[in-house]
């Protein structure tokens, strides 16, 4: 699945030994933030590690998602630094809190991973997000947050981040995959995934929701209000330079 932008949703799985393809199917069990318009506007926030000498790509994630027609604020400590962390825990979670808060604002791009979302997952207030549900993207470390709406049934996006932008083609019509898979999950178009099959592929179909994240978050969040309940479920799992 690297190299593209999932979403937790309700997917069709269709398993056969060429290929897997991943559909958008029934999203009945979990609520699903408004799509994106133009006009609308996107929080930049950092719930986790240190921007340090990443200003060239969040200002080029800027770029692209002015161009998809959209409005883009940063949070207040986005640059702030505490140690490896985006600032301390109370600035990063008071800047995750306001963009959910904040009706205005319609998504939240988490700017990387890294390490710091557990730290503050229970410093926060979902009440007024659960009333108001915005799309909330990022992978790796915020899969944290991604559990933790999971548990709210509230989908989410599995995707690229700020500073993985830097550096891709962009143009208006000429995007990244990356980018393209992101912009069609936020704008509401259809999405499919068609993945290279292993030999260990049994031949078959399975439907169910799709979930998931970073294998180290997953293990982490066991036995916490942001656990994933697996039971018949669709698992992704990312993760690289883990020991084995």
């Amino acid at each position: 699945m690297k190299g593209t932008s999932l979403q937790i949703l309700i997917v069709s799985l269709c398993l056969s030994l060429n290929a897997i393809t991943f559909a958008q199917g029934s999203m009945e069990s979990y609520v699903r933030p408004n799509s994106l318009k133009v006009g609308d506007t996107v929080a930049i926030v950092a719930p986790a590690g240190i921007l340090k000498n990443r200003q060239a790509s969040i200002q080029q994630a800027t770029v692209v998602f002015s161009s998809w027609g959209l409005h883009v604020v940063l949070g207040k400590h986005l640059y702030a630094k505490d140690n490896h962390f985006a600032g301390t825990d109370a600035q990063r979670a008071e800047d995750f809190q306001k963009a959910m808060d904040d009706i205005s604002v319609k998504a939240i791009w988490c700017a990387r991973g890294g390490y710091g979302t557990m730290r503050i997952l229970d410093m926060l207030d979902y009440s007024n997000f659960k009333k108001n549900p915005k799309w909330i993207i990022g992978f790796s470390d915020i899969t944290a947050i991604h559990g933790k709406l999971h548990q709210l049934c509230i989908q989410s996006v599995h995707g690229m981040m700020p500073t993985g932008v830097e550096g891709q083609k962009v143009q208006s019509e000429s995007t990244t995959e990356n980018l393209e898979s992101l912009k069609k999950v936020l704008f509401g178009e259809a999405l499919q995934y068609q993945v290279p099959s292993s030999s260990y592929n049994r031949t078959g179909k399975v439907s169910g929701e799709l979930i998931g994240g970073n294998l180290s978050l997953l293990q982490a969040c066991l036995q916490s209000d942001a656990t994933l309940d697996t039971k018949d479920k669709i698992l992704i799992i990312e993760e690289i330079g883990e020991y084995r």
